[in-house]
């Protein structure tokens, strides 16, 4: 699953970046929301919503050192 549009790709960047510090859940909505420069539309929370369900279902492998 991949970002459509500029908007859906910052998005991702920041639930990402949230993935990566093993705290994705439905408690990370506040954090993503507070990390987006943008107001979300309905179509960005609808993204949000399945992009977070994806990267759980795909999580970011661990490097390692």
């Amino acid at each position: 699953m991949g970002p459509s549009n500029d908007r859906e790709l910052d998005i991702a960047r920041v639930v990402d970046r949230v993935a990566a510090n093993d705290t994705l859940g439905p408690a990370s909505i506040d954090e993503i929301f507070a990390a987006v420069a943008f107001s979300l539309s309905r179509n960005d929370c609808e993204f949000l919503v399945n992009y977070i369900r994806w990267r759980i279902e795909h999580p970011i492998a661990k490097q390692s050192a």
